[in-house]
């Protein structure tokens, strides 16, 4: 089967973690969208990589939530297939800080914090929910980190799953691209990796 049936919006493109998007092409499959489709594909891209069978979704991330006092931001929804269609998201946690009120925070953390893979879709335990999947974080070539994994997991079991304590811990501040006041979170799902 072709891996743009098997994820809906892909777009078959040879394509480095923190590449900008090939000039002239639409993140994904834009056919019919509002403007409030077309940002939200815009901040998640797509791509299927035919050398290393490495699915991406690349998640643009606002700078700004790393100076707000939030405990947690959620990229767009997306699906993956694990014989049949689910859908999931990134998730990114600040590191905490202090045990008080806020203490979880972006800004106390100082762009410090975790990402996670949250499955939104119900699945049981006769489900195929098994993923493996790196996280990288970066932006430009300078400012990217490597990807850590990988992590092998039965959604079914759980429905959110992050890297291992002691490698979880990311400083998405280091990875600000200062033109943009973005970085990228980067999902990298390996097919045929006993999924």
């Amino acid at each position: 089967m072709a891996p743009g049936m098997c994820f809906p919006g892909c777009t078959l493109v040879p394509m480095d973690r923190f590449a900008r998007w090939p000039a002239g092409m639409e993140a994904g499959d834009m056919s019919g969208g509002a403007a409030e489709t077309r940002e939200r594909e815009q901040a998640l891209q797509k791509a299927f990589s035919v050398a290393s069978s490495i699915y991406r979704i690349r998640w643009t991330v606002d700078a700004r939530k790393l100076k707000s006092t939030d405990r947690e931001a959620a990229s767009p929804t997306f699906e993956l297939s694990c014989g049949c269609p689910m859908e999931f998201k990134m998730v990114i946690h600040p590191k905490k800080v202090e045990d008080t009120r806020g203490g979880a925070s972006f800004k106390k953390a100082q762009g410090r914090g975790t990402v996670q893979l949250r499955m939104l879709t119900g699945a049981d335990s006769s489900s195929n929910a098994v993923v493996t999947f790196r996280i990288a974080v970066g932006s430009a070539t300078s400012k990217q980190q490597h990807p850590r994994g990988p992590v092998r997991h039965d959604f079914s079991e759980r429905p959110i799953c992050g890297l291992p304590e002691g490698k979880d811990e990311w400083d998405f501040q280091k990875s600000v691209d200062k033109a943009t006041q973005t970085f990228v979170v980067c999902l990298e799902v390996l097919m045929g990796a006993g999924d």
